[in-house]
């Protein structure tokens, strides 16, 4: 994981494989695939001062806690009310205490309390 001064930030994930990181200069993007369904989540890191925020915790809550990693994760936002965006949600959100947003017309079909519905 991660980019190199030779590689190239290319967006391409296998699930079972490896993250793909890009660095930018005040935040990092991290995109990892997951599940069956082979859903991408995204860890978005301010350089700064190191607060991530996870959208859509799809699936895989183990793979998706170690992308998170020791730095605090704040907030994970669930694109929408499809099972395959949340699966990991409960897991992911007991683990690191951040809180949820998701859509208004969404949050209700989410089985995970969404702290801000906007």
């Amino acid at each position: 994981m991660g980019q190199d001064a030779g590689m190239t930030y290319t967006g391409t994930v296998q699930v079972g494989g490896p993250a793909d990181e890009r660095a930018l200069p005040a935040l990092t993007i991290t995109k990892l695939a997951v599940g069956p369904m082979q859903n991408n989540a995204y860890l978005l890191r301010c350089r700064q001062t190191g607060e991530g925020l996870l959208v859509d915790a799809a699936n895989e809550a183990d793979r998706l806690l170690e992308l998170v990693g020791d730095g605090p994760l704040a907030t994970v936002v669930t694109t929408h009310q499809h099972p395959d965006h949340w699966q990991a949600l409960a897991a992911v959100v007991t683990a690191t205490g951040a809180r949820t947003v998701a859509h208004p017309l969404d949050a209700g079909a989410i089985p995970v309390d969404t702290d801000e519905a906007g």
